[in-house]
């Protein structure tokens, strides 16, 4: 008689209920992680926009206005042009009010399909994340860099993004125009105490 090879019911019951704890334990703790990770890519986004903002001030020695839109909902935008009227919510650079910036294509013509650069980042990119600006609860703000200086134009900001399991991280943009990052919940950044 051949003896027959293979998995027995029991053996096959308890590979499920292991693999079952193991996805228990550790679903958590990825969950955690993509949030994370979402929580880290808008804020660097939010930080790299600022300095790009107070650069080219300084490069155009011209005035760049920062706006943001929808703080306080996970439908927020922000953008920078040198148009004070600029609207991150304008998807089209050829729009008017879009926040664009012109940048020579080189061929000499100005074309605004062309030459007109979006620069605007949209809560979308980033689902579950919100922004708020912190010790205010309008929906807007404006920031108007300094060309001479790369100052701002207004007190302190402080931006605070949340993530969808409530984790933070703070943004301080500086009269100086400088941008500083804290978090008390993630290891990334600094702690903000």
């Amino acid at each position: 008689m051949k003896k027959t090879k293979g998995l027995t019911l029991i053996e096959v019951l308890i590979t499920i209920l292991i693999i079952s704890i193991l996805a228990g334990v550790a679903g958590p703790s990825f969950l955690r992680s993509f949030d994370s990770r979402k929580l880290v890519s808008a804020t660097e986004q939010l930080y790299s926009h600022l300095q790009l903002a107070r650069s080219e001030s300084l490069t155009r020695s011209a005035s760049i206005y920062w706006t943001a839109n929808s703080l306080g909902s996970k439908s927020w935008a922000f953008g920078f042009s040198t148009s004070a009227s600029c609207d991150p919510l304008i998807t089209s650079n050829t729009a008017a009010n879009a926040c664009v910036l012109n940048i020579d294509d080189g061929d000499g013509n100005y074309v605004a399909a062309d030459d007109d650069v979006l620069h605007r980042i949209s809560g979308s990119d980033f689902d579950d994340i919100t922004i708020r600006r912190t010790y205010t609860s309008l929906a807007t703000d404006a920031i108007t860099f300094d060309h001479l200086r790369g100052t701002i134009d207004q007190n302190n900001r402080y931006y605070t993004l949340t993530s969808a399991l409530g984790s933070t991280v703070r943004i301080h943009l500086t009269l100086l125009g400088r941008v500083k990052i804290c978090s008390d919940d993630l290891s990334d950044y600094k702690d903000c105490n």
